[in-house]
């Protein structure tokens, strides 16, 4: 390896674009309050990206007899829950809502590079099913994949209100 490619591998990451994927899951918002730190630090923007997969929520069959209503009716539900996480955003943050349809992890590499984020954030583990936790899940499709630097947040936030998530604050 020569000297400047050694130079290259070695530069800092520059974060300009955060890629914040979010399930509504209690990991997902520790995530955003990481990317929101980040972005601050870093002089970055945020994208904030809910995807809506079918599969999980609705039957084949229902797909079908619904007409895409149920698809409309998911997004729309999508929307509303990313407007109320900008109010957790800084104002002097540029931030922007996503919402995509399909499988979470393709849907979260396709933006990654559509927008060129320059990290993506995300929850280790969110609301996905029993099997997505011995498959590896979502988190670690991405990892593998990226585009770009990943940061996998573990926990949950400091102030989670659980009472708040089964009230139903949470997007299921």
């Amino acid at each position: 390896m020569n000297e400047e490619e050694e130079q290259k591998n070695a530069a800092p990451v520059e974060i300009r674009r955060i890629l914040v994927a979010t399930d509504g899951s209690a990991q997902a918002f520790r995530a955003l309050n990481e990317a929101i730190y980040l972005a601050a630090v870093c002089d970055a923007q945020l994208t904030l990206l809910m995807t809506v997969d079918l599969n999980q929520h609705v039957s084949a069959f229902e797909q079908v007899s619904m007409s895409g209503y149920v698809s409309a009716e998911l997004k729309i539900a999508a929307y509303q829950f990313l407007a109320e996480l900008m109010h957790v955003v800084p104002p002097e943050i540029p931030a922007h809502i996503r919402v995509e349809s399909g499988d979470p992890a393709e849907a979260i590499l396709s933006v990654a590079a559509e927008e060129e984020s320059s990290l993506i954030v995300m929850g280790s583990r969110g609301m996905s099913s029993l099997k997505s936790f011995f498959m590896g899940g979502v988190s670690h499709e991405v990892v593998q994949k990226a585009p770009c630097p990943v940061l996998v947040s573990k926990g949950m936030p400091d102030d989670w209100d659980e009472e708040a998530e089964q009230a139903g604050f949470l997007l299921r």
